[in-house]
């Protein structure tokens, strides 16, 4: 019954998401980037020695890149093959020069049956979740090991209720399961999953933002505008974390503001910037104003963005879920972010560590936002350990390598 409401669900999904390209931009790449791909995979394959990383979004493939690399530098006859269900991850990422990147079709039987034969890949590598049934029952047909890596189950996830039993049995089947911490662990033992199936690997999440700090490119236009003033960073925000800086921004009026909006579109920008309590300037029409506020319109510099800055807002936690905190972690900003961020257990690592704190309504965050403006001993006290923390954490992508290793031979 529960595989016949999958099927189900999947059409309508699809209905959907036609529905929604009328007049949805995000729905129309995720429909109109679905139209020829079977004739662009046919443009690539057959290749051998594939490996097929599935990401569900950025997120998951930023996860998933430290293992690509290191893979494909242990192995450079690997062909990497790297699918994206949602338009946000495709479109950011799909030059990327190390792997063929396409949309992956839907998950119905004729599809995944189509897509197996067609990449053939001698190993399969999910990213921290997102199972699809009918691709992991062609796997597993056609004897292709597959894995999950930097997993992070949870109690409340679909999965481990009463109808997602169809799909906790196809991940019981999967040859590898790495997790990040010893609480997914627990959980998928008490659900009877084979001990030797499962690794504790933590998260290559660690190792792509150490990368990013070692790579950081220097912005003179950001240089330019910080000059000697002390920066806040408000990383993929929206109006809630507009909110919450407000106070701060009319009272210290020596520190300056970064606004990195989610949406970096025209009228999303310039809405932004009208709302704003201070005169602002866009990044790309940035000279040398005497501006206290710099709105990042352009996309791909908020990571490099933050080793300006002292202590950094992360949008997210007041909608779907926080964006990535970590990069903000590496380079050693103090964090403040809203409340939904039960899917991210690097974040309550932070909170229990006192480097990050929840926005909240009874004011004790803009408190602690206050004592970290105008102590600078403290900015610089959390700064060391930030640091001193993620590289503690780092160290997955080595353990998830060599798991992945044993399939290829």
């Amino acid at each position: 019954m529960a595989g016949l409401l999958y099927q189900i669900s999947i059409v309508l999904y699809w209905f959907a998401a036609k529905v929604a390209a009328l007049f949805n931009p995000k729905a129309k790449l995720f429909t109109a980037g679905r139209k020829s791909i079977w004739h662009d995979l046919d443009q690539c394959f057959p290749k051998q020695n594939v490996v097929w990383f599935h990401a569900a979004s950025l997120g998951e493939f930023e996860q998933g890149r430290p293992v690509m690399e290191e893979l494909k530098k242990r192995h450079p006859e690997l062909n990497l093959l790297v699918t994206f269900f949602s338009p946000s991850g495709y479109e950011e990422r799909k030059n990327y020069a190390l792997a063929d990147v396409f949309y992956l079709p839907l998950d119905t039987k004729s599809n995944a049956k189509k897509f197996i034969k067609m990449v053939n890949p001698k190993l399969a590598v999910f990213i921290r979740y997102e199972f699809w049934a009918h691709y992991l029952d062609e796997l597993r047909k056609n004897n292709i090991p597959t894995a999950v890596i930097a997993a992070q189950f949870r109690k409340d996830q679909f999965a481990f209720s009463f109808w997602g039993g169809f799909i906790r049995e196809r991940i019981k089947n999967l040859n590898e399961i790495m997790v990040q911490y010893k609480s997914a662990e627990t959980l998928l033992l008490t659900y009877d999953f084979a001990p030797t199936n499962i690794s504790i690997c933590g998260d290559s999440r660690f190792d792509r933002v150490l990368e990013t700090v070692n790579q950081a490119q220097e912005i003179s236009e950001i240089a330019q505008f910080k000059g000697d003033s002390p920066l806040v960073i408000l990383g993929s925000c929206y109006a809630a974390e507009e909110d919450f800086v407000k106070e701060a921004f009319e009272k210290h009026p020596d520190w300056k503001f970064i606004y990195a909006p989610h949406y970096v579109d025209d009228n999303y920008v310039n809405a932004l910037v009208n709302r704003l309590p201070g005169k602002a300037v866009k990044f790309t029409e940035f000279k040398s104003g005497d501006e206290r506020i710099l709105v990042l319109n352009t996309i791909g510099k908020l990571a490099s963005a933050y080793a300006y800055g002292e202590i950094a807002v992360v949008g997210g936690g007041f909608k779907d879920g926080i964006h990535n905190i970590l990069e903000a972690a590496a380079f050693g900003l103090p964090l403040f972010f809203g409340p939904n961020h039960k899917s991210f257990p690097e974040a309550q690592a932070l909170l229990d560590e006192g480097l990050a704190m929840e926005i909240d309504k009874k004011g004790a965050a803009k408190k602690r936002l206050e004592e970290l403006i105008i102590n600078r001993s403290l900015r610089e006290e959390k700064r060391t350990t930030l640091k001193n923390f993620v590289a503690k954490h780092a160290g997955a992508t080595t353990c998830i390598v060599a798991n992945l290793e044993k399939h290829l031979s």
